[in-house]
């Protein structure tokens, strides 16, 4: 009896420790969206995830480290925040995900530029970076359909793909462009996506 209270003990001291954890890292995200991470301190993100300084040290030895875990958090949730699944990929739905890469590049677009900053300046940031973002192709290309898989060059043109929504992305933020040219190249890059995919 004594031990199975002590394992209960245990679990639920782990338990704290996992939302403790996780609510430093969300405030941390929160923050580094408003302020960016290099205009963010310790103390900002322990304050604002309701805890004091001494104990974010605790859980993150220095700022450095908390951002690393602030971006593996953010990079394990992404699917949550974007509203977009793998099966909308799948499901052809090229507009909606469009939509929803629009709404993270707008509303995360400090941190966002700021990330890309830190990829090419950061050794840490730039392979967190590349093995999310292998991972997470390499998820979506496995649970593609059969057919889109066996055609040729079908993993070229899923990351040429990916490549030409981000490319969307970034003019979609660019206020150079009209609201007519805008309109043209989102519907470019939905059949250009399509061909791809289809193999044509």
């Amino acid at each position: 009896m004594g031990i199975t209270q002590r394992r209960t003990d245990k679990e639920i001291i782990q338990e704290r420790a996992i939302r403790t954890r996780e609510k430093l890292l969300a405030a941390a995200l929160q923050l580094y969206m408003e302020k960016g991470y290099h205009n963010t301190t310790v103390d900002e993100i322990a304050k604002g995830a309701g805890l004091s300084t001494g104990i974010a040290y605790r859980y993150f030895k220095n700022k450095k480290e908390l951002l690393l875990a602030a971006l593996n958090f953010a990079f394990e949730s992404i699917k949550d925040i974007a509203g977009v699944s793998e099966e909308d990929f799948i499901a052809d739905d090229i507009s909606g995900i469009l939509t929803a890469f629009e709404r993270i590049h707008t509303e995360y677009r400090a941190f966002h530029e700021e990330l890309e900053g830190l990829r090419h300046s950061d050794e840490d940031v730039k392979k967190l970076y590349a093995d999310f973002a292998g991972k997470a192709l390499l998820e979506l290309y496995n649970k593609l359909p059969d057919e889109i898989r066996e055609k040729k060059h079908s993993w070229e043109c899923l990351n040429i793909s990916i490549g030409l929504m981000e490319n969307y992305c970034h003019a979609y933020m660019d206020k150079r462009f009209k609201k007519n040219e805008l309109k043209f190249m989102r519907e470019e890059t939905i059949r250009l996506i399509e061909k791809l995919m289809r193999g044509d």
